[in-house]
């Protein structure tokens, strides 16, 4: 077993595109609100469990992109260091 951390930066770009495309194109709501002069206490839960849900499915979707961009960030800082160590050693030879 090798102690080598083997990156295949295309594959990592490519996951992160289709990440990112993915949580792009989630839908942030489920239904319409009810509207009219409906009063059935069914329709007011309805609409307040409708909105809490936009609130969080929109809140989630800000979280993985934050967390898709953090790990894109991290992979390129991961090869921008493993670049810099290669170059010493080249130099230290």
């Amino acid at each position: 077993m090798s102690n080598e951390i083997k990156l295949q930066p295309d594959k990592i770009d490519k996951g992160i595109a289709d990440l990112r495309s993915s949580v792009e194109e989630l839908k942030t709501t489920f239904a319409k609100e009810i509207e009219g002069q409906n009063k059935l206490d069914m329709v007011t839960a309805f609409n307040e469990i409708k909105k809490d849900y936009d609130q969080l499915l929109s809140q989630f979707k800000a979280l993985f992109l934050n967390n898709v961009q953090a790990a894109d960030e991290a992979v390129k800082d991961f090869l921008e260091k493993e670049k810099e160590a290669a170059e010493a050693i080249e130099m230290t030879d």
